[in-house]
């Protein structure tokens, strides 16, 4: 699809490319970049990001890089132990660090993305039997390294000994959500929010789209299916998809950190159709590429795996328009036509 290195950073300038998950720090564990130097990277590709952190929100971060780094960062909530899990005020906290102008009265219309647990879910909990994951925090990469590597070199990644954070209850008839599930649900849609499924399993998410679609919740990203402990089927995410305004999030990181073949990736995507997914990095960490070279590397790699089975321009729009659409910011964006200097 691209004959050169130049050619896909060009089209990253001119096309606006959005990443839904970035992890930004300071954090936990470290992180390669805090929101400064994660501006001076953005800033000449005309990139959108929306800033990922597992322990506090990030929508003040997000503000303060479009008023005084000029750009397009969005940011967001985990809903872990560390907001008070399944807290609508953690949301409502969120949503009030949404303002570029601090005097504003009222937030931005920037899109805010609330995260089901992560580190805190049930299901990561009993796939990995800890918080935080070494291989985060760069001092291992694969898993027989983890017993020599906890506490010292990634805060968190010590044996899980406290309670997850529940969604969902296991009842006679099926999953039952919490009252804190409802009561963040609620919120969510009352402010407009984006809902991102996070680590939850794939039986709590078949049952979540679907509720918060019939709660008013607008806009639903379907975080990295094929994570260990997420694990939704191809079947599955076209069943999901089949409500407005669900999306695909495909990261790289799936594959750089928890060795998901691409394969898996490009046959999902041709498996659902590639309108409703968005190509992401989930980048960030100490050893991951810095941006753009991992967006870069991702997309070389996914079109020699795509070529000849999607369209190139369905292919440049999942890392760019798709995403835009996903976070309900496709009206402000004007499209460029590149077939105009083909």
């Amino acid at each position: 699809m691209f004959d050169s290195d130049n050619e896909i950073l060009d089209f990253l300038r001119r096309g606006g490319v959005v990443d839904t998950h970035y992890h930004v720090g300071p954090e936990l564990v470290m992180r390669r970049y805090n929101v400064k130097t994660l501006a001076d990277c953005a800033r000449p590709y005309n990139a959108a990001l929306v800033l990922k952190n597992h322990t506090y929100a990030t929508t003040a971060l997000a503000s303060l890089a479009r008023a005084e780094f000029g750009v397009d960062f969005y940011g967001g909530v985990v809903l872990n132990h560390y907001v008070g899990g399944l807290n609508p005020e953690a949301v409502v906290g969120a949503v009030s660090g949404n303002k570029a102008d601090v005097t504003a009265a009222r937030p931005d219309a920037s899109p805010v993305v609330v995260w089901m647990p992560t580190v805190d879910a049930a299901s990561h909990i009993e796939t990995f039997g800890f918080g935080f994951d070494p291989k985060w925090s760069g001092c291992c990469v694969s898993d027989s390294c983890h017993a020599g590597h906890t506490s010292e070199a990634a805060p968190g990644a010590e044996p899980y000994r406290r309670d997850p954070v529940v969604a969902f209850s296991v009842a006679s008839d099926g999953l039952r959500p919490t009252a804190e599930l409802i009561a963040v649900l609620e919120t969510l849609a009352a402010n407009g929010c984006v809902l991102a499924t996070g680590h939850l399993s794939a039986a709590e998410v078949l049952r979540l789209v679907p509720l918060a679609v019939e709660m008013g919740v607008r806009r639903i990203i379907l975080t990295h299916p094929h994570y260990p402990s997420v694990r939704l089927s191809d079947a599955e995410l076209r069943q999901l998809v089949g409500f407005e305004n669900v999306y695909i999030e495909h990261c790289f990181a799936i594959h750089t950190q928890d060795g998901v073949a691409l394969e898996h990736f490009a046959d999902s995507i041709c498996f659902t159709g590639p309108e409703r997914v968005v190509l992401s990095t989930d980048f960030g960490q100490i050893n991951s590429e810095g941006f753009p070279d991992g967006t870069l590397t991702y997309m070389k790699a996914m079109a020699r795996l795509l070529k000849g089975r999607i369209s190139e321009r369905d292919f440049l729009d999942m890392f760019t328009a798709n995403g835009r659409r996903a976070l309900g910011m496709d009206a402000v964006f004007q499209e460029p036509d590149f077939t105009a200097s083909a």
